[in-house]
């Protein structure tokens, strides 16, 4: 054998030596690949070893074979250790995110439902090798936080079997198995994933009505005037929703947890509020969105129904020409102000639209109501009595008729002199719902908020992530391949090469 042909083997033994290591620590699935490289390294080390066996013999009885051995074992102590300690860190696992934003930590609302994890629970992620860091590292501050959460990671190319038989379509599908039940959900950020645990531990089923007959905003309706976007968001919170005619019924159904009525353009019944009313007695919970009563004769058995919440709605349209600029109209109020005391809207600082609102107003008397999102002060903003101005253009504010701003939007109520107490929301404005102001605005995060506590629900109160700033940086398949090829190929060969060459050189002089 040429004299430069040894020490390339050897070279290439050492790199196969090491890239098995790689692989058995990083991918232990491909476990065929291991072995086989495994065999490979250890025979190939036998036969050269073989080869140069008296060389090899005169080189173990010498002094720096000694010494090297000694810095060996040395070495291996101190690498004993670091694992020691390593293997110690993953098992008391503890982060510090020092972030600004915290956007390397699970938010508040996450951890509380990771609180409800009571059994072990399993999330498989069914994905491609090079989805899997993004996904696991989500997953990971989970698994962080709960002792009962367990990882595991499929790679669809290698198993496409059990991909088929458990009916995935589509990369990035995490399967969370809880007390023998199976949930499937595909995750894109933090929210999904904690909707996804909240559907598997939620041990009952709330059923939501949504009031029909009035005109009111559909669930059904995916145009700018609808609600769908609302209605999926609640769906994907594992909530069951229907529809309800209360002209066909004679009692609300004894499933609803909760009633809502988006913003109906028509009158509601006696008969109808009546059945409303003795749902609420009985312990149900009532959302109630109303746009501003052009024809006060409209709402007024549906108002008279809120005031055993102690709160009214105004007959009233509210102005705020501070929205004017932000870019809105006046009679679309931008809010940012909001009670820090109550659930609902602690620690919320996302804005919010509240387009065509009336005031939403406490009773005196009542210590339970209590309003959630406010206007501006005065004289950004008022509550303007005189309707027909304002449908023909006019508005000026009137210290005899008007109220001054800050102006309730937003009004909450608890009524626990029934035999199951119940809650009541009260929204100035039906159009806040509408699918048109939802992407562009904190009013989605607001409503799953408001439903999560009308409900009494163990859910989820506002995930209150600001946006990146920031684009993120996107690497190709290609950039990829480049990144593997120089880090974990290209650069130990040339270090390699370069202490042969040193070594070779230094033997020479």
């Amino acid at each position: 054998m040429k004299s430069w042909l040894y020490p390339l083997w050897v070279i290439i033994d050492v790199l196969v030596l090491i890239a098995t290591m790689a692989l058995w620590i990083t991918a232990p699935e491909y476990l065929t690949l291991n072995i086989g490289l495994s065999i490979f390294a250890v025979t190939l080390g036998m036969a050269l070893a073989f080869a140069r066996l008296e060389t090899l013999k005169v080189f173990m009885s010498s002094a720096y074979f000694k010494k090297a051995l000694y810095h060996s074992v040395n070495g291996i102590l101190v690498l004993s250790i670091m694992g020691l300690l390593n293997y110690l860190g993953n098992k008391n696992y503890k982060e510090f995110d020092v972030t600004t934003e915290k956007r390397n930590s699970l938010t508040e609302q996450s951890e509380k439902v990771l609180e409800m994890v009571k059994a072990p629970l399993k999330m498989t992620v069914y994905a491609k090798r090079e989805e899997w860091p993004g996904i696991l590292n989500l997953l990971k501050l989970y698994e962080a936080q709960s002792n009962q959460i367990k990882l595991e990671a499929i790679d669809t190319d290698l198993r496409p079997d059990l991909v088929k038989s458990k009916g995935i379509t589509q990369n990035g599908t995490i399967e969370i198995s809880y007390r023998d039940e199976q949930t499937m959900f595909t995750v894109s950020d933090e929210l999904s994933v904690t909707n996804a645990l909240l559907k598997a531990l939620r041990d009952e089923e709330i059923t939501l009505y949504f009031t029909t007959g009035h005109q009111e905003a559909a669930c059904t309706n995916q145009t700018p005037e609808g609600i769908s976007l609302l209605c999926d968001k609640l769906k994907a919170q594992n909530y069951t929703i229907k529809e309800l005619n209360l002209t066909r019924t004679k009692e609300v159904p004894a499933d609803a947890r909760a009633v809502f009525i988006a913003g109906p353009t028509s009158s509601f019944l006696n008969s109808e509020v009546a059945q409303l009313k003795k749902f609420v007695d009985a312990g149900g919970s009532l959302f109630l969105s109303l746009a501003p009563a052009f024809k006060p004769e409209l709402y007024d058995n549906l108002i008279d129904l809120s005031a055993h919440f102690g709160l009214e709605l105004g007959q009233d349209i509210v102005i705020d020409r501070l929205s004017t600029v932000q870019g809105a109209e006046a009679t679309i109020p931008i809010v940012n102000d909001y009670e820090a005391s109550h659930p609902i809207t602690a620690g919320f600082t996302q804005r919010t639209i509240f387009p065509l609102s009336a005031s939403v107003n406490t009773l005196e008397g009542n210590d339970s109501a209590q309003l959630l999102a406010f206007t501006s002060s005065f004289p950004g903003s008022w509550a303007e009595t005189d309707l027909k101005g304002v449908t023909e253009g006019r508005a000026e504010y009137d210290e005899k008729t008007d109220a001054k701003g800050p102006i309730g939007l937003l009004g909450i109520g608890e009524n626990t002199n029934t035999t199951k107490a119940s809650r009541f929301v009260l929204l100035g404005s039906s159009s806040f719902l509408f699918n048109a102001y939802q992407a562009q605005s904190g009013n989605t995060i607001l409503f799953l908020n408001a439903v999560s506590w009308l409900v009494n629900d163990e859910g989820i109160i506002s995930f209150n992530r600001p946006g990146l700033e920031e684009p993120p940086v996107i690497l190709s398949g290609q950039h990829l391949q480049m990144i593997f090829v120089i880090s974990i190929l290209l650069v130990p060969i040339v270090f390699f090469g370069a202490a042969i060459f040193v070594y070779r050189r230094r033997r020479i002089l």
